[in-house]
């Protein structure tokens, strides 16, 4: 192995490795740019599981690191790879959704928390698999606790010589400790001071692009370095660009990220810049851990973040603009004291911070429990509340995923997964999505389904152009845009999805991993028709309790199938 360079990780890695040998779980904390996430694995490899493969008599020796998120996924196995000295897809290789790049000789995998999943179903037992490592767990993302349920119970019932790391730099390790009965611990790391400026006045959702750019405006001026802006998403973002457009001199480059821009794009944000360069980074709580952003001197928190909330009344999931956790602005703060003395500006007051709730919500209490339901299904437990959980789910949200799954034919009477039900699960997306798919009969079908579920899985590309409701208009916009601005990520979804399509008939052991997107291909350019009549019919597989008919008491009001009312604009064509 290569020579690893000096991070206070390296202090605590003996220790690691000694409470592996013995303890079946583990907690361990450090600070933002420890080397947690990069460091200790390698050491793992080589200590706790004993170097390659042809010097163990246990080939059950792999790592999977389990990332919230796929841009610190590729990153991370990036950063791992260089550190060894070989291209990513040797030694260490990572898996994410549509795209795979591993190969016989992977040792370290590093995966997005579906991909996991997917794997316990296909292999209870995680047959090969050494240690799994869940990093950032404080985030608390619904997959991250269903693939940790899965994998305590497969330790517990199939494997009690897996290993489970759990990793953070801010988390609640008391409770965890005592609910894992794991040993904890922790790396000092190497903070520099940030100062805390608290601005005069606050921003809200309604102005949080403005305020941002004025503060990253003060920030450029007062303080050295680059700097990282922290917004609630990419409107936000792009309103905010478009304030400091123009603001600086040559050498300073405005680089958003977020999740939906390219790899390439989110890389330039990433990388260092040229010598004598500046940056400032417009970011959504993706940078807040994992992604190491060199050279950030400054930070400025809008102080919000996106929250999708799951209401079990009308089986309806909202975005909701909220305040950040204190462990959460914690996080961002310590993203400018990485390489040196830094600043961050947090626009809200003292009063506001003290009523900050101290750490995140569990998406687990809050989410649609549909898909989480049919993968336990398929790994063979039927009664989601039976497993191993940190927080159990609302019993409201599993009645709600339990009706939904056997209204879609994926769960029977007692809630065993049906035949059709393994068919749904063997697709990387929503129980509906993959109804939409497998029930879409002609290929030209596939293609429009694929479409249609690109679309839904995006924001709405026309919310702020148009008061039409028909997904038709969508539909026929992206055909007609394919290539350009924002519908072009969304034709590169829909290339994934038609991959998926076609393949719907193959047994794949584990789909979702096949490198998907390439929109040259002759599918993807091939249009299907917006037959509305085709659009409601697919639709309608997705959504059978949506199904709605006209009411005799004026246009545009509409009785869903469960009995519920529904309304659209009088003057929408729908009406």
């Amino acid at each position: 192995m290569s020579v690893l360079p000096d991070l206070p990780v390296l202090e605590i890695a003996d220790a690691v490795n000694r409470q592996l040998a013995d303890a079946p779980c583990l907690v361990v904390t450090a600070p933002p740019g420890a080397g947690k996430s990069t460091l200790l694995p390698l050491t793992i490899l080589q200590g706790f599981l004993g170097g390659p493969p042809a010097e163990r008599k246990d080939q059950k020796s792999k790592i999977l690191i389990l990332e919230p998120r796929r841009l610190a996924a590729r990153q991370i196995a990036e950063r791992m790879a260089a550190l060894l000295g070989e291209p990513v897809g040797r030694t260490v290789g990572y898996r994410i959704r549509f795209e795979s790049r591993v190969s016989a000789a992977t040792r370290i995998e590093v995966l997005t928390e579906g991909i996991l999943t997917r794997m316990l179903v296909d292999d209870p037992a995680l047959e090969g698999v050494g240690i799994v490592i869940f990093d950032e767990f404080h985030e608390r993302s619904l997959q991250s606790d269903v693939a940790l349920a899965l994998t305590r119970e497969a330790q517990q019932l199939l494997r009690p010589e897996l290993r489970i790391l759990l990793m953070s730099a801010t988390i609640d390790t008391e409770a965890l400790c005592t609910a894992l009965q794991a040993p904890l611990i922790e790396s000092s790391g190497r903070m520099f001071p940030v100062e805390i400026i608290h601005t005069p006045e606050e921003a809200t959702p309604e102005d949080v692009a403005e305020r941002v750019a004025h503060w990253v405006r003060t920030a450029h001026r007062d303080h050295p370095g680059d700097i990282l802006a922290f917004l609630p998403g990419e409107g936000e973002i792009r309103r905010c660009a478009e304030l400091l457009a123009g603001a600086f001199e040559d050498r300073t480059r405005i680089c958003p990220l977020y999740g939906l821009l390219s790899p390439a794009e989110q890389r330039t944000a990433i990388a260092p810049g040229p010598a004598g360069q500046r940056k400032v980074v417009l970011a959504t709580p993706i940078a807040e851990t994992s992604l190491t952003i060199e050279g950030v001197r400054a930070v400025v928190d809008g102080g919000f973040c996106r929250r999708l909330v799951f209401d079990p009344q009308n089986a309806l999931s909202r975005l909701e603009t909220v305040r950040i956790s204190r462990d959460m602005a914690d996080q961002r703060s310590g993203r400018a004291g990485r390489v040196a003395p830094g600043v961050c500006y947090r626009l809200w007051n003292l009063g506001t911070e003290a009523r900050l709730a101290a750490t995140r919500v569990p998406e687990i209490l809050e989410a649609d429990l549909a898909g989480t339901a049919l993968d336990a299904a398929a790994w063979g437990e039927s009664r989601l509340e039976a497993l191993a959980w940190l927080t159990p789910p609302p019993a409201a949200h599993i009645a709600q995923a339990t009706q939904l799954l056997t209204l879609l034919g994926a769960l029977d009477e007692r809630g065993h997964i049906t035949p059709h039900g393994r068919r749904l699960s063997a697709l990387p997306c929503h129980p509906r999505i993959a109804q939409m798919l497998l029930r879409a009969a002609t290929p030209e079908d596939r293609l429009l389904a694929a479409d249609i579920a690109a679309l839904l899985e995006e924001k709405d590309p026309l919310a702020a152009e148009t008061g039409d409701a028909a997904l038709t208009t969508r539909l026929e916009a992206l055909h007609a845009a394919r290539r350009t601005g924002r519908w072009a990520r969304i034709a590169q979804i829909a290339g994934q999805y038609r991959q998926l399509a076609t393949k719907r008939g193959q047994s794949v052991a584990t789909p979702g991993f096949e490198t998907g997107g390439g929109n040259d291909s002759a599918q993807n350019r091939c249009q299907p028709q917006t037959d509305p009549y085709v659009v409601g019919r697919l639709l309608a597989q997705a959504y059978p309790e949506r199904v709605a008919k006209a009411r005799p008491d004026g246009p545009g009001r509409f009785q869903l199938a469960t009995g519920e009312l529904a309304a659209v604009d009088p003057g929408d064509a729908l009406a």
